[in-house]
């Protein structure tokens, strides 16, 4: 009897939801994420592969929300990449000293309600006019 009630909260203990974040709440970003919102800006302008590797990482940072989103097969859902990038930039001209990752991470959160939530029945999650909140 025991050994299953330490059996059972070590098995309690692994099933809780990991925090992503250390113990400060910090976390590593790494390549265009890490950078400030107006390089994204300037990026833009100058085009080529700067832009490139904007765009890149808003891809990856995309898909792996995807992955790791319990619910989600694609945070998108109906919007077209395009939007969301229209989105950023308007974002990034308002706050240019933010971090490009919080800006993508406020994307995220913006899109979040109409995503996909799966592969085989594409509705999204709950109807609303997103427009308004894209163009901000």
């Amino acid at each position: 009897m025991k050994h299953r009630f330490i059996f059972s909260l070590l098995l309690l203990l692994l099933c809780q939801p990991a925090n992503a974040r250390d113990f400060e709440g910090a976390y590593a970003v790494y390549g265009a994420g890490a950078e400030p919102c107006k390089a994204y800006l300037q990026a833009l302008k100058k085009g080529g592969p700067q832009q490139d590797m904007f765009n890149d990482w808003v891809i990856g940072y995309l898909t792996a929300f995807n992955v790791i989103m319990p619910n989600t097969y694609n945070i998108l859902g109906e919007t077209e990449f395009s939007m969301a990038q229209g989105w950023l930039q308007r974002h990034c001209r308002r706050y240019p000293n933010e971090l490009f990752i919080n800006a993508t991470i406020k994307l995220t959160e913006v899109l979040y309600p109409v995503r996909y939530q799966s592969g085989l029945k594409k509705q999204p999650a709950k109807i609303r006019d997103i427009s308004k909140s894209l163009k901000k």
